[in-house]
Order: structure tokens, then sequence, then C-alpha cells
């Protein structure tokens, strides 16, 4: 980190965990390394929201959360928050946002507090079965990897383990390459999952990812297809029975080219 920055470096942005592939990165230590040339950092905490994870307490300047998705929690709200430390830089925030013409009606603002009631319920739940569902899969024939900061192996996971409370409702699989074939019909087979990029609402989602094509700072080596899943409100079984239609179409349309 501390190798690249240069005399043009004003903002070093990070997204921990990534909300594609999940990666969690050493907040306290790009701190650190930002801090010591004047560098500010800023961090999307969406994924964990501040129940799960606290950037400013780990040395982000200001954080950002997009509160369309677990704040609201049923998918009717588009709002998005900015926490900061420091006064100063949160009326250079402000006076900028106030130039840009961007404020929130009192029906948004309505709408984040009546989610606010229930979401340490919801994420407690969806992160629970997010995070059995993630370990399950792991044993599937048709999955090459699970991405879920709780597991062994996914990246950062021991930054997870020291630093978060615990894990949200969205993760990732890498299918085996050749799935992509069938992806079509395999979600085709989904009656529960609906497909969308979004999450957060008390419907499950899966969405397929398109990773390597959009990577610049590093390289993405896995040729299999990534489906982003989304953890909702419905009963953990019949999620768990949809997921396994998916996985057996894909199977059986493989074993039949095969």
């Amino acid at each position: 980190m501390a190798s690249v920055i240069d005399g043009r470096t004003r903002l070093i942005w990070v997204e921990s965990p990534g909300s594609g592939t999940m990666e969690v990165q050493d907040l306290p230590a790009i701190s650190r390394v930002a801090k010591a040339r004047d560098v500010l950092v800023g961090c999307d905490n969406t994924w964990a929201s501040p129940l799960l994870f606290k950037p400013l307490a780990h040395g982000a300047d200001f954080v950002v959360e997009a509160l369309t998705k677990y704040v609201g929690g049923h998918s009717d709200l588009l709002l998005g928050s900015v926490t900061v430390a420091d006064l100063g830089l949160r009326q250079k925030l402000k006076d900028t946002l106030r130039l840009l013409g961007i404020g929130v009606s009192p029906d948004e603002v309505s709408l984040a507090l009546r989610g606010i009631e229930t979401m340490g319920l919801r994420m407690a739940h969806t992160g629970r079965v997010a995070e059995e569902f993630a370990r399950r899969l792991s044993n599937q024939p048709s999955v090459e990897r699970v991405l879920h900061p709780a597991l062994r192996g996914c990246p950062g996971h021991d930054v997870f383990k020291r630093d978060f409370k615990g894990g949200s409702a969205v993760f990732s699989i890498v299918l085996k390459p050749g799935a992509e074939r069938h992806l079509d019909a395999g979600l085709s087979a989904l009656n529960v999952f609906a497909l969308g990029a979004s999450w957060g609402g008390t419907r499950s989602l899966v969405a397929p990812m398109a990773i390597k094509e959009g990577r610049t700072a590093t390289v993405w080596a896995s040729e299999g297809t990534v489906l982003r899943i989304s953890i909702g409100l419905e009963d953990p079984d019949e999620l768990w029975r949809d997921l396994e239609k998916l996985l057996g179409a894909l199977e059986l349309l493989n074993a039949k080219v095969a």
C-alpha cells in the first residue's frame, strides 16, 4: 500500500469485505499507512453494517452505508449515510452535499427508522442462515469454492475474526468451470430465490457476477462463474431445497454433456 501512495493520493477507498468476492481488508493497517502520509481513508460498510463492524473505531476517517439495504430492510427505500469522526470533515462534506442538492425527505427517514427497529433481529437470522449455507455448499460437487469471510481460506479470514462481530446475509460461490453453459437452465429451476443485484431485504436473491472482466488492481484466477447469494427471511429449509434444485440442475446438465 505504501509503495503506491504518491503526491496525488488524497483518499484510499475500502469496501470490506468486497461485496462480490468477500475479501476482508486490514483496515487498521491501511489506516496507519494512510495517516502517516496525510491521506484520508473511506470505508463502505454496507455488508457488515454498524452492528457487525465499526470502521471509525478501526481508523477510517469516514464511513458510507447504503441504508437502502439492511437499515431499510424491505427493498422500498433509496437512502445512504456518511458518518465521520472529525467535525471539520463533517462540515466539508455537509457543505458539498448541500451544493449538490442532496437532501432527505421525511418519508425516507421514517422508512429507515422503521427498519432500524427490526434490523438486529433480521441480521442475526440471515447471518446465521448464510453462514450455515456457506459451510454446506462447500461440499457440493458443482461448487469449486465458497467465499464467506467466516470460512477458513477466504481472503482476510483472520482479520474478519479479529475485527468483526459476525457475518451478514451475503456471500458468494464459485461454480466449477463449465457450469456457465447451463446457468440459465439452473437459475430457471429456482422458485424461492429471485434474481437481483441488491440485498438486505426480505427476499432472498441470487446474482451471477462477472468478476474477472472488472478486475484492475488484482488478478481473478478462477474461470468459474460467481454467484452472489443474499439470504432473506423465507423459511431456511425452503431456501436450501431451492439451492439444491439449482445445483442439481447444473450437475445433471453437465453429466449429459460429458
